[in-house]
């Protein structure tokens, strides 16, 4: 089953991960823009290469980065990488040149 995700003009999405990890994106595509980078249906979502794909349809389950786009008779497979996190790493909270610092 799917991560639904419905856009500003009402039309439904779904995002399926894949068992190889990439994910399966369904819905109307009849009217988007597309670049080398990115892919934009009318009303969203806007998703480009380099994103966090979880940061867009917002669930744990898609916590990939978006690597690439192929079209498919399905919809779009969104190619992707595991996001890879150290739970230990602090060190962006070290930088004191910025405003509000931690340290």
């Amino acid at each position: 089953m799917g991560v639904k995700l419905r856009n500003r003009y009402g039309d439904t999405y779904t995002f399926t991960k894949q068992e190889d990890g990439n994910v399966l994106w369904e819905g109307p595509f009849e009217y988007m823009r597309a670049g080398d980078d990115f892919i934009d249906p009318s009303g969203g979502p806007f998703i480009r290469i380099g994103q966090m794909l979880s940061h867009i349809v917002y669930s744990d389950d898609l916590n990939v980065i978006v690597e690439g786009f192929v079209n498919t008779e399905k919809g779009i497979l969104i190619q992707t990488k595991p996001h890879e996190v150290d739970p230990n790493d602090f060190t962006h909270l070290a930088d004191t040149n910025i405003i509000g610092g931690i340290i």
